[in-house]
């Protein structure tokens, strides 16, 4: 039986409407700012500094408990990067693995490797969208992000059936900004005490 991840916190993500005009993994470098946690993702100083902000104040409130957050990833992967490691990962004849994992790209079906970790068709990723980052598990990360991340508006991908440690679609690593079009309160209130720090408008 599958070990289901204690009050694991699941959203889907929603392309943000500041960035419907991008294609995914196609955004614009100026829309890009690092975390940090090491990571990068998207920055947008008219919108509640984007993703970054939330991020980067989640990864302060967790360094305050003791908790430090470490990129494991880029975090924003461009469609170049997304369509290499995809196809690293799959292949175009089954592979014998058990259960297995199929994508669709081009209209073509592909076959996770052995021994590979799943990623999203090309042009399909959160990451394309910078507004998801791997973490470093170890310890207590994994259950602080749990109780703690929602605040930030910040996810597990899903949908709820890989949210099981056996399951293959299980990445306990991926945490996404899954509604940025609608920050938290605390985002809000975090956000507008540092524009009038700063002096931003907003």
């Amino acid at each position: 039986m599958g070990i289901v991840a204690p009050g694991h916190p699941y959203k889907r993500l929603v392309v943000p409407h500041r960035l419907e005009q991008y294609d995914n993994g196609k955004l614009p470098a100026d829309k890009i700012a690092k975390l940090s946690c090491g990571g990068t993702a998207w920055f947008d100083i008219n919108w509640y500094g984007g993703a970054v902000f939330a991020f980067n104040l989640m990864y302060d409130h967790a360094k305050r408990d003791g908790i430090t957050l470490k990129a494991v990833s880029g975090g924003y992967r461009s469609f170049e990067a997304q369509e290499a490691l995809f196809f690293s990962r799959y292949s175009l004849t089954p592979t014998g693995r058990v259960p297995q994992i199929t994508r669709q790209y081009n209209g073509r079906t592909y076959f996770l490797n052995q021994g590979a970790s799943p990623s999203a068709s090309p042009g399909t990723s959160p990451h394309g969208w910078a507004c998801a980052q791997d973490f470093l598990i170890t310890g207590p990360v994994y259950d602080w992000l749990c109780r703690n991340a929602p605040k930030y508006g910040i996810f597990l991908q899903g949908p709820p059936k890989y949210l099981w440690k056996p399951n293959p679609e299980y990445e306990a690593w991926h945490w996404q900004l899954s509604d940025a079009n609608n920050p938290t309160k605390l985002v809000k209130t975090e956000w507008a005490k540092f524009a009038e720090a700063l002096g931003i408008k907003i």
